[in-house]
């Protein structure tokens, strides 16, 4: 048996990673900070995210993760329209507003803080984002505990450039250096 052979079978035969050391691992993995946005039926909602990444520029398509526990899933499903707004390193106090680290405040009130109007098809949409992305949800697939939403982006505004980014690395926000 060649050495490729026998290395797919062990692979195989092992048991997956445990929960607790893919987290640790991923901690190490740096993400931009994004706040997902939606509306419907006068709700809206958002959370604070870094699972979004581009999936090609012709057609403008990004690949935007939710878990299918939280309140805005359901929104952005009835809405199929999203924004991901991409947060600048001032913009921390808006990141921990939208992932539920401020006590006291959830659902409508995380949109009391930062300049938020209806984009062109009427979901949230930050103005003062380094750039947001106003987006058609084209597919929702299935993943586990999520739903990967495959957008067509279908406006774009923001400030584009004028702070450094918010990232997430290590269970904190930081600014590039």
């Amino acid at each position: 048996m060649n050495a490729q052979v026998a290395m797919m079978r062990s692979a195989r035969e092992h048991l997956p990673v445990a929960t607790g050391d893919f987290c640790k691992a991923m901690r190490n993995l740096a993400g931009h900070c994004v706040v997902i946005a939606s509306g419907s039926d006068g709700q809206r909602a958002g959370l604070t995210a870094t699972a979004v990444c581009s999936v090609t520029a012709d057609p403008p398509r990004l690949l935007v993760c939710v878990n299918r526990n939280v309140y805005a899933h359901g929104v952005i499903t009835r809405a199929r329209h999203l924004s991901v707004n991409v947060l600048g390193c001032r913009q921390e106090s808006i990141a921990r507003r939208f992932a539920g680290m401020v006590e006291g405040v959830a659902g409508e009130q995380r949109f009391d803080e930062g300049g938020w109007m209806p984009g062109i098809s009427q979901v949230p949409v930050l103005t003062d984002a380094l750039a947001s992305f106003e987006c058609r949800v084209v597919e929702a697939i299935p993943a586990s505990t999520h739903d990967m939403f495959l957008c067509e982006v279908i406006r774009v505004t923001g400030q584009m450039e004028e702070q450094d980014p918010l990232i997430y690395f290590n269970g904190q926000f930081a600014a590039l250096a």
